[in-house]
């Protein structure tokens, strides 16, 4: 399925000196286009993939010889080399959620290079350099050369070897490669934002964009539709404006807009547990607790007895609306920061003697 919204994608045109995305569209468009996002992500849902690898090491052992499995943390290191690499060539931090999308959507598959890649830490070392890969390609002005990423693994990994999974991998995912990723639902959200709030908008951009690339390295939000990302980003960000800076009725207009343009229940169990996420690892990352006005405020509670808050069941709620997460086994509660350092030479070194 083709993702429409590729054709409204935002242009040089439509972005000010200070590099935010200015009122550009008529309403009705951002409806339309945010409408359109809604029922693309249905076609790029992931599942718990590491619960699986997990349930099979002998079937994996009888095929490859070895099985080391992959974990949250393999997932982690190879976001932050990938946020280094982008980093380090000048190319959009986006791109690493768009190519994380890939490679988790990829293991959700049977091709048995996928199988592979969720039992041998080699091969899932290779599977994330070529979604990496595959993601500039797509979504970059230029194009990264396959034997420039061979170079970047030290040679762990050949050119060849690259291209060849790059196939293998587009065949595998269908070759659906335009998931909207949280970064863009968030700059289509706000969007929505009115006209005399425009002062605030790069701090709530600055919010928004930081909580989105945390939640990349973190796999608790990977069985989850990306717009529920996006959501609890931006609720997160607008109550941690000042109310001098945004009054009441702005801030109400606003978040009337956005439910009036998703499908469910922005007040939803997921959608609070995300943003309670979000809020931790924005205070671990940045040591700064982003403030919360309490005009939407999270609510940190959890079932007596249970240590984390498990998404499961059908959930309806107050505004008639369903929430459609039901199916995710994943604990939005497990605690999990990114920490980013400098070197990507050094960093792959690390990550190989460590994965």
């Amino acid at each position: 399925m083709v993702n429409h919204c590729q054709d409204i994608q935002p242009t040089d045109k439509m972005i000010d000196d200070s590099g935010i995305l200015t009122r550009s569209m008529e309403e009705p468009d951002i409806y339309a286009c945010l409408s359109t996002m809604l029922v693309q992500e249905h076609y790029y849902l992931c599942h718990d993939y590491l619960n699986l690898s997990g349930r099979q090491p002998a079937h994996q052992n009888m095929m490859y010889g070895r099985c080391d499995p992959i974990d949250e943390l393999c997932r982690s290191k190879m976001t932050e080399w990938c946020f280094h690499v982008v980093d380090c060539t000048n190319l959009r931090r986006e791109t690493v959620s768009i190519a994380m999308g890939y490679l988790d959507r990829f293991l959700c598959t049977t091709s048995l290079r996928a199988e592979q890649a969720r039992c041998d830490r080699k091969e899932y070392q290779l599977a994330a350099m070529t979604a990496l890969y595959v993601a500039v390609k797509i979504f970059e002005p230029l194009e990264m050369d396959a034997g420039l990423v061979s170079k970047l693994s030290r040679g762990l990994h050949s050119a060849a070897e690259i291209t060849r999974l790059e196939h293998e991998m587009l065949v595998a995912l269908n070759w659906r490669m335009n998931c909207p990723s949280p970064y863009q639902i968030c700059n289509f959200l706000l969007e929505l934002l009115p006209e005399t709030a425009q002062d605030v908008k790069p701090t709530l951009y600055d919010y928004c964009h930081f909580q989105t690339e945390l939640a990349t390295g973190d796999y608790a939000y990977v069985p989850l539709r990306r717009s529920v990302v996006a959501v609890a980003a931006v609720l997160n960000a607008l109550e941690g404006i000042n109310q001098q800076d945004l009054p009441i009725p702005d801030r109400m207009k606003f978040i009337n807009s956005i439910s009036s343009a998703l499908d469910y229940d922005i007040c939803s169990p997921v959608v609070n547990a995300v943003r309670i996420r979000l809020l931790e690892s924005f205070a671990k990352s940045s040591g700064f607790a982003l403030p919360q006005a309490g005009l939407i405020p999270v609510v940190d509670s959890k079932p007596t007895g249970c240590d984390a808050m498990f998404i499961g069941g059908e959930t309806h709620l107050n505004s008639g609306k369903i929430d459609e997460f039901g199916e995710s086994p994943v604990c939005i509660s497990k605690e999990m920061a990114i920490s980013l350092g400098t070197d990507v030479h050094s960093t792959w070194e690390q990550e190989h003697n460590s994965i």
